[in-house]
């Protein structure tokens, strides 16, 4: 059985790198001057967090196999599985909410 620490840690470190890397490039095409270079420097760290990621569950990264740090791949895709269901529910209970409220 996989510590809970390896879940928390991977699911942390791919949402982050998502959202990161979404939220920056939303920042860059809709920005303007000062916000284009922010959302571009966000869009980087996004980059290198899911690289992380991926290195930490895939062993692509071999300074890492070296030092033996590795997630099980089998763990982390179940946590992600979990999380997108959780977000599909979380959606289809909202979508139902609003549909009963504007009916109302």
């Amino acid at each position: 059985m996989a510590a809970y620490g390896d879940v928390f840690g991977s699911i942390l470190l791919l949402s982050f790198g998502m959202f990161t890397l979404l939220s920056g490039a939303f920042t860059a095409y809709f920005g303007a001057g000062k916000s284009r270079k922010i959302g571009l420097g966000l869009s980087i760290l996004g980059m290198l967090a899911l690289i992380l990621f991926a290195g930490f569950t895939w062993g692509g990264i071999q300074a890492l196999r070296a030092l033996g740090v590795s997630w099980d791949s089998k763990v982390v895709m179940e946590g992600v599985v979990a999380v997108v269901a959780a977000t599909v529910g979380a959606f289809l209970a909202l979508g139902l909410f609003l549909v009963s409220i504007m009916r109302a």
